[in-house]
């Protein structure tokens, strides 16, 4: 989610740099299809469970390599694009988190001092929420996982790949908003 608002306030401060969205024309992203592909995997962690006998763990990591194959060669097509580099380094850090647990986002414990977060904790531990999983600070990689709060909002956790992404992403709006026409 933190992406969704990223992108929101960078085109937001683009436009108020004098950019223009349309000049995205001017150089489109290679295969724009794959991380639309990627985010419809990962949303389907919401309905997969309900439809398939097997347990999750059984088919997670199915979903999550082809979710993040999808997001590696939509980066690897773009690479001329240096802001993406960020998103490829975020990318490949929540995929080493994941890859260390099962294909599961670790959750640091940072969230139990967090009232806010309660929901969300209990949402992981009864298991709706299958692509987190709650971690111990002798975890492999807790720090790449979801270990920074975001209790305001719609409460959650991010991890330092997300933030990485996050900063990709609002670096390259800002450079394709403020092409020269």
């Amino acid at each position: 989610m933190i992406l969704v608002y990223m992108l929101a306030f960078a085109v937001v401060v683009g436009y108020l740099r004098g950019g223009r969205l349309n000049r995205y024309l001017q150089k489109p992203l290679k295969g724009i299809l794959l991380p639309i592909i990627a985010f419809l995997l990962e949303s389907s962690f919401a309905w997969l469970p309900r439809i398939l006998e097997v347990p999750p763990l059984r088919w997670l990591w199915m979903v999550v390599v082809a979710e993040y194959l999808c997001l590696f060669t939509f980066l690897f097509l773009n690479r001329d694009e240096r802001a993406l580099w960020l998103v490829a380094l975020g990318t490949a850090t929540n995929f080493a988190a994941m890859a260390a647990h099962q294909m599961r986002m670790p959750v640091s414990p940072v969230i139990f001092e967090y009232p806010s977060l309660v929901s969300f904790v209990e949402r992981v531990q009864s298991g709706e929420l299958i692509e987190y999983v709650l971690v111990g600070w002798d975890a492999p990689l807790w720090w790449l996982g979801d270990c920074i709060p975001i209790p305001w909002g719609v409460p959650g956790v991010a991890s330092a790949g997300d933030f990485l992404m996050g900063a990709g992403l609002f670096w390259w709006v800002q450079r394709m908003m403020l092409r020269k026409q």
